[in-house]
């Protein structure tokens, strides 16, 4: 493998780089029990059931704030307000107070992205072409809510259309129970969900305020292993709460079944009986900031590197992500993700090691109310243990909204 060596000049003037950016046009703002947010379309029957606007628990969707963060951990039910030393609403206590149950409350049928393109091409000698076209870029039906007079919940997220492409997928179907009160409170799940999404403070989670995520997420290990997943497993979390919410501490356990050799989630039924465990600790602060770590262990069926013969490589994972919030308007991320597989080239030979430092670090710089600029730097350093290091250094800018 050949490798590609950074100059600290091109560093830095992609580092300055990172303000330059695409403008993000976002709707008006509204206030929320903890802070000022950012009005984006999210999962449309909770801004129906609680009558808020969706960036109640959103900066840009899909991105979690911090209410939408407890928001998830307290089983879907808005954070009360806490006082200091004044005792915390039960969960039960917050069931109580939940509307009816009904079906506009809880099910969102059409959660749509739909656009228009036209594109002309010209070529030397031959004849202009043109072509145009409406499209479905995104499809999603989602059923979530509560069971009433319970603390049990629900939330299942059904991919109609991805990417412009019809592929139906149950991305997240889950079940779990919430005990303790708004202060204090803990939670048990199981079913299918996404790894790594409110399970983390904001630098930390899979989605970003660029249409791409960081690319440590997504980055493929020669093992076939990516962050940004959705296994099937159990989980259970706790949460503790300081007055006002100026302080969030919590953790959150997860046993999986892991991926297929492919790097699929293993759905169903296996023969592999070793599960994979995720480990993540989070600490929120006002306004907006925080740190995450996690840890990732598990095992995987895997081709070796002459795509025939099958070992099982353990898959480690460690990050360390943080965000800080300066005056409301300007948010720094970053994050560092170490990668550490088991890798066999062939059989007979020794087994090595796919080893990766890879780094993030973004800028979202909210200009006013309505506008707002991000950029985001990604450095992936990857290699395979006995050959020469890959390096990749993409600069990214996208548009959301």
């Amino acid at each position: 493998m050949s490798q590609r060596k950074i100059s600290g000049l091109s560093v830095a003037i992609v580092l300055l780089a990172i303000g330059a950016c695409l403008i993000v046009v976002l709707p008006k703002t509204e206030a929320s029990p903890i802070g000022p947010l950012v009005d984006i379309m999210a999962v449309p029957q909770f801004a129906r059931r609680y009558n808020l606007k969706c960036s109640a628990c959103h900066t840009i969707v899909p991105v979690l704030n911090e209410q939408g963060y407890l928001f998830k951990r307290l089983g879907y039910h808005l954070p009360p307000a806490l006082e200091k030393n004044k005792p915390a609403p039960t969960i039960s206590d917050l069931v109580k107070k939940e509307r009816p149950w009904t079906l506009a409350n809880n099910v969102a049928p059409a959660v749509t992205d739909f656009s228009y393109s036209a594109e002309r091409t010209t070529q030397e000698e031959t004849s202009p072409s043109s072509t145009s076209a409406f499209q479905v870029a995104a499809w999603n039906a989602y059923f979530s809510g509560w069971v009433p007079d319970t603390n049990f919940w629900y939330f299942s997220e059904f991919d109609i259309v991805s990417g412009g492409s019809t592929n139906p997928d149950l991305m997240n179907a889950y079940v779990g129970y919430t005990g303790g009160n708004a202060r204090s409170s803990w939670y048990i799940a199981g079913g299918r969900e996404h790894l790594q999404v409110g399970e983390g403070t904001r630098a930390a989670q899979i989605y970003s305020l660029l249409p791409n995520s960081p690319l440590l997420f997504e980055d493929s290990s020669p093992t076939n292993f990516v962050v940004d997943q959705s296994p099937v497993g159990v989980d259970a979390g706790y949460t503790l709460a300081s007055a006002n919410y100026r302080y969030v501490f919590a953790v959150t356990a997860k046993v999986t079944n892991g991926d297929n050799a492919d790097g699929s989630e293993i759905l169903g039924p296996s023969n592999r009986n070793s599960k994979d465990a995720y480990v993540g600790v989070d600490f929120w602060y006002a306004p907006e900031s925080g740190v995450t770590f996690f840890d990732y262990y598990g095992k995987k069926d895997n081709l070796a590197g002459d795509g025939i013969t099958t070992f099982q490589p353990v898959i480690r994972r460690q990050g360390v992500f943080a965000n800080y919030k300066l005056l409301s308007t300007v948010d720094f991320l970053g994050g560092y993700l170490r990668g550490d597989d088991n890798w066999l080239a062939a059989p007979g030979t020794l087994m090595t090691r796919f080893l990766a430092n890879d780094y993030y670090g973004a800028v979202d710089y909210y200009v006013k109310q309505g506008f707002a600029l991000s950029g985001r730097y990604d450095l992936l350093h990857q290699q395979i243990t006995g050959t020469s290091g890959v390096v990749s250094s993409p600069f990214t800018t996208g548009l959301s909204g």
